[in-house]
């Protein structure tokens, strides 16, 4: 049984997220000196939708058609489907927290990621640095979060093909229930 922990504190919501940009960012192949990165605002909002909400990962698998278990998923059992880590509101592209801005903020600060822009567009990357890359394997390796790692590495395994912005679209078309509610209401 793997430990709890408390979902509504800035060192989760971090360590959630450099689990994220750890495990879905781009590039995946270490082999190379450049780590891993996600790519604009939008694919990591509705990338951290899928990993904070298990019933709408298996969803999303299903109209895949991929079967994925409770194991890939990080879930112990049935139940713990329809949990959510943490709750986020509708906003104006769909699921979205506004937390964000002081995670990222701190992760800036404590030099775990820079944000960098892709060359000729302003779309920003969200890039774990060297540190950020050493604690976000320590945090894969820590039991209290099982649960998010392999729903990480299933959501890249899913969705490494989208951008932010056909991601947002896949929502909008299979979950109308979450983009249906009136901006600012809680998912």
């Amino acid at each position: 049984m793997r430990r709890e922990i408390p979902s509504d504190g800035l060192m989760y919501h971090a360590s959630r997220l450099l689990l994220l940009i750890h495990w879905c960012g781009k590039p995946q192949n270490k082999t190379t000196a450049v780590l891993p990165g996600i790519e604009g605002r939008t694919l990591l909002a509705k990338l951290d939708f899928f990993l904070r909400y298990p019933y709408y990962l298996r969803q999303a698998s299903k109209i895949m058609q991929l079967n994925v278990s409770n194991d890939v998923l990080g879930l112990e059992n049935e139940i713990e489907e329809k949990s959510v880590e943490t709750r986020m509101i509708r906003y104006l592209y769909g699921p979205w927290d506004n937390i964000y801005y002081p995670v990222l903020a701190y992760l800036i600060g404590k030099s775990l990621i820079e944000i960098g822009k892709k060359s000729g567009k302003g779309t920003e990357i969200f890039r774990l640095t060297p540190e950020g890359e050493e604690i976000a394997k320590a945090i894969s390796q820590d039991i209290a979060y099982a649960d998010l790692t392999k729903r990480a590495r299933t959501i890249y395994r899913i969705f490494n093909k989208y951008s932010g912005n056909s991601l947002k679209e896949f929502i909008y078309n299979n979950f109308p229930e979450v983009v249906n509610k009136k901006i600012g209401v809680k998912i």
